[in-house]
């Protein structure tokens, strides 16, 4: 093999693994090249940063699958990889994903990998997977088939089942009636029987609109006192009034505890602090103490702020440390023309994609505060190391708000493995960029 056609292959791996459209105009453009080892990885392994939130990215995947002479070959080694893969959650989710596609191309030896793997659900070791696949393969049997394997489980584990996943397939099948068919089926199967029971008895409700608790002083301090303040949105941080948050604010600087200290950073993370700075930049130039996040929060509330000095201990730690993204946001408020070289210079420092996941949300949130053209090449830099898609998008996103999307990027996000990175492309398609 060439040096050529390895640098293309580890090209198109490398873009694979991230999600990126690149792989699909390199396998495009390279119709002599065999790519079918690395599409075979991506199908039996979900590279995914955040796997639970991404998804499966088997439609992605699917697409080279189909472009490729190996199409038969690969579909073969993902649907024998599905029978015995135990452990592995979301590759075995995208695998199952997958064997629907196959399915429904006329594979229907898929069908039947399905149902192997599915009733190995019950065997020690196996994690469950294949519910919703099996249904959208074979409708009432499929559904028969896994009300048989998790009622089983129910019976004999002492588990529960609710009804989200029927009450999707009945509101996408309204010619069927899903209910009648179990009702009938639980008359002779006592596993039917227990799943049908089960997902009566535990309805899912399709929440149209969900209400917010309101936020207030005394629910922020209960939270606080009772160390369980974890996650609060601008938005209800916005619910205090101003007297609330001074109220917050003093109780803070009179806090000796390091860990409570945290606890009222991460409000004020959400929330500008109404006094002075200082006090908090004493603690983010601090060292970080033991078991606590108190420096990437007191960062975080730093961000509503611009100073000398915060600009001052933004250079000294983003120059000195490897990875420096727990100060990232000390630039929010203070970044000059001219940084988008340090930034560059710093995701540069390594390919590692938990490195690149960790300071992308620093980039994000710099240019998100700072629009200039000059966003262009750290952003470019973290797009082409970054495998999550859903991080992905915002970088997308804010390379068209500055209007320096390159047409190569424009190109590649069509077929992107993310569907709201794809939308961006119908966006440029649309207003002609």
């Amino acid at each position: 093999m060439s040096d050529h056609s390895t640098n293309i292959k580890r090209q198109f791996f490398n873009s694979l693994k991230r999600g990126t459209g690149e792989a699909y105009l390199i396998l495009r453009d390279n119709p002599n090249i065999d790519f079918s080892d690395s599409i075979t990885k991506g199908a039996i392994t979900n590279y995914a940063s955040d796997q639970q939130s991404e998804g499966s990215r088997a439609a992605y995947i699917y697409q080279f699958i189909k472009k490729v002479k190996q199409k038969e070959k690969i579909i073969k080694v993902v649907l024998a990889k599905l029978q015995v893969e135990k452990k592995d959650y979301w590759s075995l989710d995208q695998m199952c994903d997958l064997a629907v596609l196959f399915f429904k191309a006329g594979h229907t030896e898929a069908k039947t990998a399905l149902y192997n793997r599915f009733d190995k659900n019950t065997l020690e070791g196996y994690e469950f997977c294949g519910k919703e696949q099996l249904m959208e393969i074979d409708g009432i049997n499929g559904i028969l088939k896994v009300a048989e394997i998790v009622g089983k489980k129910i019976l004999e584990e002492n588990e529960s089942e609710d009804s989200y996943l029927i009450d999707t397939f009945q509101k996408r099948h309204k010619d069927l009636s899903v209910y009648g068919e179990l009702a009938k089926a639980s008359k002779k199967n006592k596993f039917i029987d227990a799943y049908h029971k089960s997902i009566l008895e535990n309805k899912w409700t399709f929440s149209k609109r969900r209400k917010f608790t309101k936020f207030s002083y005394e629910l922020v301090k209960e939270k606080i006192e009772a160390n369980k303040f974890r996650v609060i949105s601008v938005d209800r941080a916005n619910d205090l009034s101003i007297e609330d948050v001074e109220k917050l604010a003093n109780e803070f600087l009179a806090e000796e505890s390091k860990p409570k200290q945290e606890l009222y950073l991460r409000f004020f993370s959400k929330r500008k602090f109404p006094f002075a700075y200082h006090p908090i930049l004493k603690i983010a130039s601090g060292k970080n103490p033991a078991k606590t996040r108190l420096i990437e929060f007191s960062v975080d509330a730093l961000k509503y702020f611009s100073g000398k000095d915060i600009r001052q201990l933004a250079l000294k730690k983003l120059e000195a440390q490897k990875n420096p993204f727990k100060y990232l946001d000390l630039l929010v408020s203070n970044y000059k023309k001219g940084d988008n070289k340090l930034l560059n210079e710093i995701v540069n420092r390594s390919d590692n994609y938990d490195f690149i996941h960790s300071i992308g949300f620093g980039y994000l949130d710099i240019y998100e505060a700072n629009k200039t053209k000059e966003c262009q090449q750290p952003l470019e830099t973290i797009y082409k190391k970054m495998n999550c898609g859903l991080c992905r998008k915002n970088v997308v996103n804010l390379l068209l708000d500055n209007n320096v999307l390159s047409d190569t990027i424009r190109q590649e996000i069509k077929f992107d493995s993310n569907e709201e990175v794809r939308k961006l492309y119908k966006l440029t398609d649309k207003n002609g960029r």
